[in-house]
Order: structure tokens, then sequence, then C-alpha cells
């Protein structure tokens, strides 16, 4: 039981690091019709500038991070506006080109502007949380249940305000059909560089929440994550906003069970293949269930 204990705490940073950068993915998604290969990028720029900014002014990670998400925030609106924006009628795979070659830049341009010191974010809070079992001692970091607090806080209000404010029917509205809701009267080029906006505050929130739990910041220390939200993002279904979320909770807590499987009953050596084990679960799902989880299939009149 202290192992299987140990083992869910351990899957609360890198399920709230999947299900920010979900969101932030689906964001972009509903409303440009893209999926971002550059968020992982993008995020981990954000976390570069938390921690350069808290080594060079000796400030907590508390003040930093806002500075992270604002930077990250620009650099995804001036994305939007600067090139999605004049390619608005470029096929979705021209999208996905383009944010390809927004990788080549980010990658390129971190080394320049930060050098190559490597940054570190200290935890939002220190200290273990520690309590005995019969069959042993189960502990974990408190910073844990801080990005754990955070993750609800910031996906809530979103899903709140999606759901009950004009910028979320704004949002709703482009993500169903954008053409119309610029018909209706919705300015759904504020919809998009909105939406791109917070995709970058969110992708630097989450990348800093990352780099608390002891990751060594790198311009790809991100792009794990960023596989599992596409994953998340397909197994849970793109029509919706919370189905996404739902299976970003599940892809690291099905891959540390998974772990904490094998190594119960002996084959330590198998553990690299939790992943795969994953993924064959995840292919067979969305063979039966092609639109995803919590999809919906929508039928258009032609």
């Amino acid at each position: 039981m202290a192992y299987f204990l140990s083992t869910l705490f351990g899957s609360i940073v890198p399920m709230c690091v999947t299900a920010l950068v979900t969101m932030a993915i689906t964001l972009i998604f509903k409303t440009s019709l893209t999926t971002n290969f550059a968020q992982g990028v993008i995020s981990a720029f954000g976390a570069y500038v938390v921690g350069s900014y808290m080594l060079d002014n000796g400030c907590s990670v508390w003040l930093a991070l806002p500075v992270g998400m604002i930077v990250s925030m620009l650099i995804a609106v001036v994305i939007d506006v600067g090139i999605f924006r004049r390619g608005r009628y470029v096929n979705a795979l021209g999208k996905q080109i383009i944010t390809m070659g927004l990788i080549s830049i980010v990658v390129g341009a971190t080394p320049l502007i930060f050098g190559i010191t490597t940054p570190s974010v200290t935890p939002f809070v220190d200290g273990l949380v520690s309590f005995d079992l019969a069959d042993g001692n189960v502990s974990f970091p408190v910073n844990s249940l801080v990005c754990l607090a955070i993750t609800v806080v910031v996906i809530g209000l979103i899903f709140i305000l999606l759901r009950f404010s004009k910028w979320g029917l704004s949002v709703r509205a482009t993500a169903s059909n954008e053409y119309v809701a610029g018909m209706m009267g919705i300015n759904t080029h504020v919809v998009t560089a909105v939406s791109w906006g917070l995709a970058g505050a969110i992708g630097a929130l989450a990348a800093t929440v990352n780099a608390t739990s002891g990751n060594t910041i790198n311009i790809y220390f991100m792009t794990n994550y960023q596989v599992y939200a596409f994953l998340a993002g397909i197994l849970g279904g793109f029509s919706t906003f919370h189905g996404p979320i739902i299976a970003a909770l599940m892809i690291p807590l099905a891959n540390n069970l998974i772990q904490y499987f094998v190594n119960t009953i002996g084959k330590p050596e198998l553990t690299g293949w939790s992943m795969v084990i994953v993924y064959g679960v995840a292919l067979i799902i969305i063979f039966f269930k092609p639109q995803g989880i919590f999809g919906k299939k929508i039928a258009k009149k032609v």
C-alpha cells in the first residue's frame, strides 16, 4: 500500500503539467484549427525567463512566474497576429508546418538570449508530507500539492469563463464556425489572439510547474508533455474542451501505475514499455471511438 500511494502522489505533478499543456493546445486548436507543435518550446522558453529572472534578481519563483507567463503570452500573441492572421486561409497541414518552423526559431533564439547556462527554478514551497503505514513510509513534496492547487484553480477558472463569460461564448462560437461567428458580430481576431495569449501563459506555467519538481530546464524538456497533450486531445476528443483534460489526467497516471505493476511483479526491465502500453491501449480505444472517448460526431450539411 505504501508503494502504491507513493506512486499515486508521484503522479500529481505529471498530471498537472499534462493537463495545463493540453488546455493550452486545446484552446489554440479550437480557435485556430491547428495543432501547435511549437507549444513545448514556447513553454520551455517561459521557464527560461522564470529561471533567469530569479537568478538575476534574487527573487522567489512566485515573483518570477508572472514575468515568464507575460513573456510567453506576448510571444504567442505575436505569432497569431503576425503569422497566423496573415495566413488564415492556409490549410491545416500548412499551419502545422508553420508551427514546426517556429520550433527552429525558438530553439535557435534561446541560447542567443540566455546563453548556454541552464537556469534552475526552486519549488513553490519546501518540505515533505510524510506518514507511516504498516508496510512502509509514504512521503511526497508539499510542492506537489501546491502545483495541484494552482492547476485546479487555473483550469477551473478557464472552464468557468468558457461557460459563463462573453469571451467564453465567443470562443465556443468561433470554435463551432469562425466564419458564421464573424457574421454574427464576433471579433474572431480578438478571440484567437486572446486564446493564443492564454495558451502561451498557461504553457509557461506548465513548464515552471515541471521545473519546480526538480527537472532541469532545457529547451526540449516539455516535448514529452506536448506529445502527451496531443494524445490526450485525440483520446479525449478535440470536439470538446473537457474531454482532452480528462484524458490528460489519465495518461501520466496510467503510465505510473503500469510502472508500479511491473515492479510489483518483479519485472522492472519492463518499465520502459509503460508508455508503449499506454499508446497501445489508446490506439485500441481510438479504433472503436474515432471521435475520442468524450468526442461528438459532427454532421455537416452540404
